[in-house]
């Protein structure tokens, strides 16, 4: 298998591991909120991850994995367009120093 496969399967490899592991229980910020009694304060949001899940899908592992596929191809996204201006700015700057 060459690197450029390797470089998408490993992640969503991961990915997939991890949906299998994935909690339904409240994590540490909601679990301060239910102990310190100041979760009724809190307002709801609809999201299309709520609860790191797809809420239109049946299955949970498959909820779960299609979130994290899709989380983690935005973040991938989010990556290189934020490296795509960083280098942009540093050329510039590079360039004006001269």
């Amino acid at each position: 298998m060459n690197k450029k496969k390797l470089v998408l399967v490993i992640p969503i490899f991961t990915v997939f591991l991890a949906s299998l592991f994935a909690s339904k229980l409240p994590d540490a910020l909601e679990t301060l909120a239910i102990n310190y009694k100041f979760i009724n304060k809190v307002k709801e949001t609809s999201s299309l991850f709520s609860g790191y899940s797809f809420p239109f899908v049946e299955n949970h592992y498959t909820s779960t994995f299609l979130a994290g596929t899709i989380g983690l191809v935005l973040l991938c996204i989010l990556f290189k367009i934020t490296t795509k201006i960083i280098k942009n700015l540093a050329k510039l700057i590079y360039e004006k120093s001269k």
